[in-house]
């Protein structure tokens, strides 16, 4: 399971323009289904609500859809995904055919990783040490998970690591799930589906994009409170209020615990101890322009260097042949270095290079882009984790509430959890439960 303040404004993902949006205080008052977000849970909530003929609008706080599935077309010379990259779990994500019918190219990730030592190649025996190490340690969380044990990854690690153990810490915990190990449930980690991973030549983001072209999406309009005390639910915005018969909620567990939008009365008690339960990771790319290949590395080829501490990076090599590299860093490092600023990142991506790759590639290096996903006031972090004894939240968090509201997004899917594509599903599965509400199936009628 390998898990994922944009840039600048003007950075705009593939296709974002030719969305139908519309600015605040547009469009009508009241509609059948409100959506809050336009990431990808909002995205299919809005394509198979406005599908079956009902109303809908989508509210987004941000200028522009996609939520944490973001392409930037402009800066890099090529499509760069700013957040989600690896198309998850290809065989059951339903992205995947919407996205092949598109005419998106999708390849698969190799999944070829190279182990680096402070600049070189493993001696004989370091490979198979770490090899070892990794395989063990994923054996132990995976039976532990299959057990029903609901304990964190740290409980069950092997203690015999020595110094591999801050690299399959990273690797197991900020890396793949975006927290330290000690705050991720066994079970929550068995759940999720683990299979070769595709990526998007266009960019994931861009798959998003065209998904969300025609949806009356109003743009940089961000839901304050949502009354529903009486049949339906006022949305409020600055803009103005907008009453639905039902209201599918799309934002971040991070954004939800934070307060930002306001329920009257209060959701459930259920539903809020699933939202502190489900809080999000921390996950961020460092785009780092390497041009000569100065370590020989192939196309799309992950680099896992040997860690001292939990200051490090994993890489992948050259995206999509280009001579762009991510140093992705994850978990308490991340979120602490997203804090300091944009020059402390990019300072420690030049130091990283340097000391892990050696001054050859440090000399090569040029651009350093970055990302920050847990400073950005509407996402405030990466994708949601559970961690020990939490795991049965994601459901909870999905109950229906007063048969007006609805939760979604990936933080409510079993199986796909921190992906794209269980935000998509999750979000028609939304769908699907507020067109009950609001269009219920034709009484049959009675002989006479």
């Amino acid at each position: 399971m390998n898990r994922r303040n944009l840039l600048a404004a003007s950075m705009l993902a593939a296709g974002a323009a030719d969305v139908r949006a519309q600015r605040a205080g547009s469009g009508p008052s009241e509609v059948d289904v409100v959506v809050i977000g336009a990431g990808a849970a909002g995205i299919a909530a809005a394509r198979k609500v406005a599908a079956a003929g009902r109303s809908v609008v989508v509210l987004e706080a941000k200028d522009r859809p996609g939520g944490r599935c973001v392409t930037d077309t402009m800066t890099f010379g090529m499509p760069m995904d700013l957040g989600a990259h690896w198309v998850h779990a290809p065989a059951d994500n339903p992205l995947v055919p919407l996205a092949r019918a598109a005419g998106f190219g999708l390849y698969d990730d190799a999944a070829r990783q190279r182990l680096v030592i402070k600049g070189r190649n493993p001696r004989e025996g370091e490979w198979e040490a770490f090899a070892s190490a990794l395989t063990r340690t994923q054996r132990a969380i995976l039976e532990a998970g299959e057990a029903g044990r609901e304990v964190a990854l740290s409980e069950v690690v092997p203690g015999d690591l020595r110094d591999w153990r801050p690299t399959i810490d990273f690797l197991k915990g900020p890396w793949d799930s975006g927290k330290e190990i000690g705050e991720i449930s066994c079970v929550d980690y068995y759940n999720a589906l683990e299979t070769q991973d595709l990526f998007c030549r266009q960019g994931y983001g861009a798959i998003l994009a065209k998904l969300a072209e025609g949806l009356p999406i109003r743009l940089a309009t961000a839901v304050t409170r949502v009354d529903w005390s009486g049949r339906g639910v006022n949305v409020e915005t600055p803009a103005g209020t907008i009453r639905g018969r039902a209201a599918v909620v799309t934002a971040s567990t991070a954004v939800l615990a934070s307060g930002a939008i306001r329920f009257a009365p209060a959701i459930p008690r259920r539903q809020l101890d699933a939202i502190q339960a489900l809080s999000c990771g921390a996950y961020e790319h460092l785009i780092v322009h390497l041009p000569d290949n100065p370590m020989d590395a192939k196309p799309d080829q992950a680099f896992v260097v040997k860690a001292d501490t939990a200051a490090t990076a994993k890489a992948l090599a050259r995206i999509g042949g280009s001579d762009w590299w991510y140093l992705d860093i994850g978990g308490r490092f991340a979120r602490d270095l997203a804090a300091a600023g944009p020059a402390a990142m990019k300072a420690f991506a030049a130091e990283f290079i340097g000391n892990e790759f050696g001054p050859h590639a440090r000399r090569a290096m040029g651009d350093v882009h970055i990302t920050s996903w847990t400073t950005d006031p509407f996402i405030r972090g990466a994708w949601s984790v559970a961690g020990p004894g939490a795991t049965p939240q994601r459901l909870r968090l999905a109950e229906p509430v007063g048969q007006r509201i609805l939760f979604a997004g990936e933080a409510t899917d079993e199986g796909l959890w921190g992906t794209v594509g269980g935000a998509w599903a999750s979000g028609e599965r939304a769908a699907d439960q507020a067109l009950r509400w609001v269009a219920p199936p034709a009484s049959p009628r009675r002989r006479r």
